[in-house]
């Protein structure tokens, strides 16, 4: 069964990434059916990234792999989401960010697999824990962070599930706003 992964193209360096308050790779626009699907989070250097910091990565080369924990909104752009991790192996593994023979992909979030990669876990270092937070740091969390959100309609049980009128007007909102899109002549 292939391992489905979210690989990101990102300019910070492992240090924020790994960073108490964040545990993970953040301020994306996710497909949240895909990317709740996936596994693994694998990290590839951006060195043009407006956020790069000086990081002995070279351009395009993964250089974390972790295990995907939970999809929550970013702290600081709740329009966007952060993939958090509970454990995590370093590594460089030169050229994956467009392995597929896509080398000019134009959004910094691309949904694969392991296999299609050409990643083997069993190849690269054991995987680590990350560094646990202090006490006080934990109580201070957001709640958004410690309870992640199930995606909209989804019971507890993984059934889809009746939220009643709130959901049905929130979706027609949805759909009113999608209806104003003028057509296309030449669509």
């Amino acid at each position: 069964m292939p391992r489905l992964a979210i690989v990101v193209f990102t300019g910070r360096p492992i240090e924020d990434i790994l960073a108490a308050d964040t545990c993970g790779s953040g301020d994306w626009r996710l497909d949240l059916t895909r990317a709740e699907a996936a596994e693994f989070l694998v990290c590839t250097r951006n060195r043009h990234s407006p956020d790069y910091r000086r990081t002995p990565e070279p351009h395009r080369a993964a250089f974390l792999i972790g295990r995907k924990q939970a999809i929550v909104p970013a702290p600081t752009r709740p329009e966007r989401w952060l993939i958090q991790i509970s454990e995590y192996t370093d590594c460089l593994i030169p050229n994956i960010w467009g392995k597929s023979g896509t080398i000019h992909l134009r959004y910094p979030v691309w949904y694969t697999t392991l296999e299609d990669l050409g990643i083997d876990l069993a190849a690269l270092p054991p995987f680590r824990p990350l560094p646990q937070p202090a006490a006080n740091q934990l109580s201070e969390a957001p709640m958004a962070l410690l309870t992640p959100p199930r995606p909209w309609g989804l019971s507890h049980s993984g059934g889809t599930a009746d939220h009643g009128q709130d959901s049905r007007a929130r979706l027609d909102a949805i759909l009113a706003q999608l209806d104003r899109i003028p057509d296309l002549p030449h669509a």
